[in-house]
This record gives structure tokens, C-alpha cells and sequence, in this order.
């Protein structure tokens, strides 16, 4: 099936990582570009990020809110797929076309990166946690979640309701697990490499174990 994909960046505060990213990305993929800067105050304008679309948050708001708005700007625009790579490098854009062959084959399947969440270098407490809650989030979604906090997917555009939530923040994405278990979505899971640098990482692993706790019961409510 032919599909007409963009590709969204949220970010917050990692204009060099992101200039970096889009070399990389100009060099494998022509696909257009929708940067959401969730109110970044590090410099990042509109003129650094030319040709891409560039929208912008006047606070940050969080991940879930920028993913949120960037999304639904593109259906409006037409588009009828959304590959999101996280700004901070660690998504290799080489994978961009194995997201767009799997969702050309399944142009309504919601298409997420498969990290090996135990050989590998990510720190021992991410590896945990992610272990942890992906097993949680399986038992309660009633689909095999193998990785609950990548960020590099490829959501289709044709029914907004996938990225209908209350969460704003990192928890977002597990939401979106909820959505797709209740619209009876197809989960399709494709192998990602693991990059890991000096990158500082937004999260707080206290903060949010409390925040995907609350998440978690939020979606009996539903």
C-alpha cells in the first residue's frame, strides 16, 4: 500500500544533538521533517531547522503534549503515517525505512522499535524499570509490549484516537498502549539498535515510576 509519511522530532533543550540527528537523517531519507520544540530555551529557532516545519510550545509542556500536537498537525496536513525519533540521538535514523516497509504492509498497525532491553548498554536501572513495566503493561493490555518507553514508532494518521490522552509527560507513550489494546490495533514490533552517549536524560526515575503508577490506574477509568 503507498503511504505518505512525515517524520516528527519532539524536543526540549537539545538543539546540538538535533542538528546532528537531522545531518544524519538528510542523508538516508527525504521524507519531510516536523520539529516540535516544547519550549526549549537553549537557542533552538525556527532558522536552524530549515527545510523542516517547526512548531512550538510556548511552555514545556512535556513529551506527551509535543507528540500530541505534532501528530495531529500532520493529519491535518494530510499525512497519512508519522515516524518519531527521539532528539537526542539515540534513535538510529537508518531504521526509518524498516518502520516505513512494515507500515506499508500494515498501513493501520502501530509500528514500535524493539530495543534488547537485556544485552546491551543502557544503565542497569533503565533496563529494570523498562523490564518491569513492559511485563506490567503486557498482563494489562492483553498484547506482548516489549519495549513500553521507545519513542521511535511509526503511528498511523487515520484515527486520532490512538494518541487521545490525558498523560502529557514520558508516560504518554504507555498510554498509547491502552488506545491501541481498546481500538483493537495491530502492534507491530521492529528491531532498533541501542545508542547510548552523554546524552542527559529529562527523566526522573522516582518522579516517574510515581507518574506510570498513576498511568497504570488511570486506564481502568477508561
Amino acid at each position: 500500500m503507498s503511504i505518505h509519511p512525515i517524520i516528527i522530532i519532539p524536543v526540549y533543550n537539545a538543539r546540538e544533538s538535533l542538528l546532528k540527528l537531522l545531518n544524519t537523517i538528510h542523508l538516508v531519507s527525504e521524507l519531510p521533517i516536523l520539529i516540535i520544540d516544547d519550549g526549549s530555551i537553549d537557542g533552538l529557532s525556527e532558522k536552524d531547522l530549515s527545510p523542516a516545519t517547526y512548531l512550538k510550545h510556548g511552555l514545556n509542556r512535556g513529551k506527551g503534549a509535543a507528540l500530541k500536537t505534532a501528530l495531529t498537525h500532520a493529519r491535518k496536513l494530510g499525512f497519512s503515517h508519522a515516524v518519531t525519533l527521539d532528539a537526542d540521538g539515540q534513535h538510529a535514523p537508518e531504521s526509518i525505512r524498516d518502520f516505513l516497509a512494515l507500515s506499508s504492509m500494515h498501513s493501520r498497525a502501530l509500528v514500535v522499535g524493539k530495543r534488547d532491553l537485556i544485552n546491551n548498554a543502557m544503565p542497569f536501572h533503565r533496563k529494570l524499570s523498562n523490564n518491569i513495566t513492559s511485563q506490567i503493561i503486557s498482563l494489562r493490555t492483553g498484547n506482548q509490549i516489549h519495549d513500553v518507553q521507545v519513542g521511535y514508532r511509526c503511528y498511523p494518521l487515520n484515527d486520532s484516537r490512538l494518541w487521545d490522552s490525558i498523560e502529557d509527560g514520558f508516560q504518554f507513550e504507555t498510554a498509547v498502549f491502552f488506545n491501541v489494546a481498546r481500538l483493537r490495533m495491530k502492534l507491530i514490533w521492529q528491531p532498533i539498535p541501542v545508542i547510548y552517549g552523554n546524552e542527559a536524560s529529562h527523566m526522573n526515575l522516582i518522579l516517574d515510576t510515581i507518574r506510570f503508577v498513576r498511568t497504570f490506574f488511570r486506564s481502568f477509568k477508561c
